[in-house]
């Protein structure tokens, strides 16, 4: 099969899969998924906005309970309005100037009965809740992600560690680390990219195909994110990706890494479109206006603002009181054991390091408003830096050496005692 015929065949059979797990999350039983979401607002814990989590003067600890709502209300609304309505416009309550838990209370009360719909994103994250809501409330769903992504964080870490080396596993981790990752983990909004972006390298790391591997994981990113920090699975991948490559020559690891970053685009541009072509032509509304519309709208700069300034906004959330240090170590390690082969590695990691910052250059208006969590796509960003002054490190030498002082001190303290 030709690689082009290959790509549409798995593109097209993605986007059935999303229509069919939509329509799976559409027949489960109203009466569970409704009871645990008003066993959720009993429990008070969708009673705020953005509350901090664990260290609440942060502003990079805000949880996305704004947008967790609005699933909810989602999800406890969707068979209202029929099948073909619930399933690709995605109706939720709401007027304008209510926040959207404030609207799910509303609605569950019998005070409001607006409809409103939000047919330009797939919501694969509200059929995932809905599916979840059959069995557990809001707070019982926050604990089994995290449950989950931690599992695949140790899986993830263990097979860089095997695979690609220990400083690859470190670098990525301290990545996640900085970015404040388990955040993501206790968030129906968050969690999916942070869970895609893991599942990605394990399989890169396991021999699965780089490119199309790429592809897949754009498309399951429009589809299950609602633009919270896309370019982390982008960016995870070409950082493992670039790992594996040994002695390569730059210009083939950078046209490698431009087919990845194509690749990607492809999946998660295609099942962006592809969705507004389904819902303007099974439903009433045209989505396809509408979503380039709010395309031009989240990629336009601001009146007030350049798009350098949605670029700061996000860098200066990484904690670089952290990120420093470790880099100047790397840097002291390299000038101590110079390692004169690995430029080429990190020359390649450049790219991935600059990327999270052209998305946000591109994604002005969108990455400037919500650079809170926006700024999490870094994480590939500092995994990538971290790598490429490692890479200069001959470690090798510096372990033989330490090793060859340790033998010369147990030396002399024997002869001592002899």
């Amino acid at each position: 099969m030709k690689p082009v015929v290959r790509y549409l065949v798995v593109f097209a059979a993605l986007i059935a899969g999303y229509l069919l797990f939509g329509a799976g999350a559409w027949l489960m039983p109203d009466q569970a998924v409704q009871r645990h979401v008003r066993e959720t607002l009993d429990k008070g814990d969708l009673d705020s906005d953005q509350p901090r989590a664990v260290l609440p003067l942060l502003p990079q600890t805000r949880m996305d309970n704004f947008s967790d709502a609005i699933i909810l209300n989602q999800a406890y609304v969707m068979r209202v309005e029929g099948f073909r309505t619930g399933v690709l416009s995605v109706p939720r309550w709401g007027e304008v100037p209510l926040l959207p838990y404030e609207a799910l209370r509303a609605g569950v009360n019998g005070e409001d009965t607006y409809i409103r719909h939000y047919a330009r994103y797939w919501h694969g994250n509200t059929f995932l809740a809905r599916y979840l809501l059959v069995f557990y409330d809001y707070v019982d769903i926050r604990l089994l992600l995290y449950i989950v992504s931690t599992l695949l964080m140790v899986w993830c870490g263990a097979t860089l560690w095997r695979r690609q080396g220990w400083q690859t596993a470190v670098a990525v981790m301290f990545g996640l680390a900085v970015c404040y990752a388990f955040v993501m983990q206790f968030s129906m909004q968050f969690a999916p990219v942070l869970i895609i972006a893991l599942a990605g390298m394990i399989a890169v790391s396991r021999g699965c195909n780089a490119m199309m591997t790429a592809f897949v994981v754009g498309s399951l990113t429009c589809y299950f994110d609602l633009l919270t920090a896309p370019l982390l699975t982008l960016g995870a991948l070409l950082v493992v990706q670039v790992a594996m490559r040994s002695e390569e020559k730059v210009w083939r690891g950078w046209w490698k890494t431009c087919r990845m970053v194509l690749l990607w685009g492809a999946g998660f541009a295609g099942t962006w479109v592809a969705k507004w072509v389904v819902a303007t032509l099974f439903t009433s509304e045209n989505v396809l206006a509408d979503g380039f519309k709010n395309t031009f709208i989240r990629t336009a700069g601001l009146d007030d603002v350049t798009r350098w300034n949605a670029v700061g906004a996000n860098v200066e959330l990484l904690p670089w009181m952290y990120i420093a240090p470790v880099l100047v170590l790397l840097a002291v390690l390299a000038a101590v054991r110079f390692n004169g082969k690995g430029w080429r590695k990190a020359v390649q990691l450049l790219p991935v390091v600059v990327l999270p910052w052209v998305w946000y250059l591109a994604v002005a208006n969108h990455s400037y408003l919500h650079s809170w969590f926006t700024f999490r796509a870094q994480a590939a960003s500092v995994a990538a830096m971290v790598l490429a002054v490692a890479a200069m490190v001959d470690w090798n030498k510096l372990f033989s050496h330490e090793r060859k002082d340790k033998r010369i001190q147990g030396g002399g303290a024997g002869a001592v005692l002899q």
